[in-house]
């Protein structure tokens, strides 16, 4: 039944702020089985169950996950994120996308809250089982839930990975915007269009340690070096799709005079050497190739150009500390995810993270400056709390029970770089105990993300067996 929820809702649209018809599902579906359900204007859903028999005078469970997924494709791919189905493809005991992103995160707590609710033969609690949205763009449906309307304080989320391990506690973040102004001139140079292509991209919290390339810091690394030698103006940049993943394509338009083209092409190749030599090992499919065409085109004055790749040169990117008490830990870190050109400025939008609000604000000072310098301006937005280690959490020693049972050996205790919803829920509501657990994915928010499907069985076992523990 769980693999048949999941596939349903993945016919269901459901990018970041396209969430109403996987809202409209769920109401449709509590309203079909007779549970209480509670949807507010941003198409977040809550959906209530009565204890089992037995269970009357428990303490209620929340369980909790989003709706929306990230929406990424890659470049030859035609699909629709606003109408059209997933195409899931099982392959080698593996569910993964027709060259797009699978949805699984978080996909899977959705198919196994329905799961959980449709089946009136389980052992459980009076549940709350909580739908939120925006999670991939901010964590803004948690944010702005109305949390008078749950009365848990046993919380189980479901926006993790691994199986074998559960989150211990999750990091703060917040997001920003970076303007740069640009004013075009017209130029007699030649058009040469970079492309930065075959980066693996991944997550901008668990991924960021992974010594991973950044498309856009290349793209701009290459117009830097480029101008030290050329006489050349810059006139675009896109790349990236969301804040939150490390961008794994880029393409910088540039105004190039056409006696140089050769050799700033050779140039090239000299770069994308360099670059592939330092990483082989993380991310070895790297390619940077131009494409000159002879038209005109307009560009920046030479002033602006080098400003702005100064700019760009010096924002950092990466994870800056690790924790000293917990075993490969990030604790602070910043991503560049996305950059656009418009009519009159250049946008950039970053993520930082820690649980640390000296480090966090030490970043935000660090960005600051750099846009004093280079005539940019920055601003931040959709700030989120962390999640602390309770040792002392009695629902975590209950799940340590129900796993060693299934399992016969212990769950591993991790804590994550990611923004988690739970962070929100524990500001809200600080007496909440809470756990996190999911099942074997890889390669979330890039069209590579798969979903081991035995794994994703065996986990709804240990949810089933948590909850009856309950």
């Amino acid at each position: 039944m769980v693999i048949e929820y999941f596939k349903k809702i993945s016919q269901i649209p459901r990018a970041s702020f396209q969430e109403e018809k996987i809202a409209d599902f769920l109401v449709d579906f509590a309203n079909n089985r007779g549970l209480t359900v509670y949807r507010d204007a941003m198409n977040n859903v809550i959906i209530y169950k009565a204890a089992s028999e037995g269970y009357e005078d428990h303490a209620p469970v929340m369980l909790q996950g989003h709706t929306d997924m990230v929406a990424e494709k890659n470049e030859d791919s035609n699909h629709n994120f606003d109408t059209d189905p997933i195409e899931i493809i099982e392959k080698d005991g593996w569910f993964h996308a027709n060259n797009t992103t699978l949805g699984a995160d978080d996909g899977v707590a959705v198919a196994y809250m329905l799961a959980i609710l449709d089946d009136m033969s389980l052992k459980h609690p009076p549940l709350e089982c909580v739908f939120t949205v925006q999670e991939e763009v901010g964590l803004t449906g948690a944010v702005n839930l109305d949390f008078s309307k749950l009365s848990a304080t046993r919380l189980i989320g479901l926006d993790s990975s691994g199986e074998y391990r559960t989150t211990i506690s999750s990091s703060g973040g917040t997001r920003g915007e970076i303007n740069y102004p640009i004013k075009y001139e017209k130029t007699l140079k030649n058009r040469m269009t970079i492309q930065v292509r075959g980066l693996l991209g991944g997550h901008s919290g668990a991924d960021i340690d992974k010594e991973k390339a950044n498309a856009i810091k290349l793209a701009t690394d290459v117009l830097f070096l480029l101008l030290e030698d050329f006489d050349i103006g810059f006139s675009s940049i896109n790349g990236g799709l969301k804040e939150n993943a490390i961008p794994r394509e880029c393409d910088l338009i540039l105004g190039v005079r056409s006696e140089q083209s050769d050799e700033i092409s050779e140039k090239l190749v000299d770069i994308e050497k360099q670059i592939k030599s330092v990483y082989r090992i993380s991310d070895p499919d790297i390619s940077i190739k131009g494409v000159v065409e002879l038209k005109d085109t307009y560009v920046l004055n030479g002033l602006d150009t080098t400003e702005f790749s100064r700019l760009m040169y010096l924002l950092p990117f990466g994870y800056f500390h690790k924790s000293m008490v917990i075993d490969n830990l990030v604790v602070h870190s910043m991503n560049i995810g996305t950059i656009r050109t418009n009519q009159d400025k250049i946008t950039v939008a970053i993520s930082i993270r820690s649980p640390q609000p000296y480090l966090m604000n030490s970043t935000k000072r660090q960005v600051n400056s750099i846009c004093d310098l280079c005539n940019a301006e920055a601003s931040y937005h959709s700030g989120y709390p962390g999640w602390d280690y309770d040792p002392q959490s009695q629902l975590r020693i209950t799940l340590e029970e129900a796993f060693r049972e299934q399992y016969g050996f212990d769950i591993k205790l991790e804590a994550t770089h990611g923004g988690l919803e739970l962070g929100i829920f524990k500001g809200h509501m600080p007496d909440l105990d809470i756990v996190a657990f999911g099942p074997i994915m890889h390669d979330i928010h890039t069209p590579n993300e798969r979903l081991d499907i035995e794994s994703f069985k065996r986990t709804f076992e240990l949810l089933k067996n948590l909850l009856k523990k309950l």
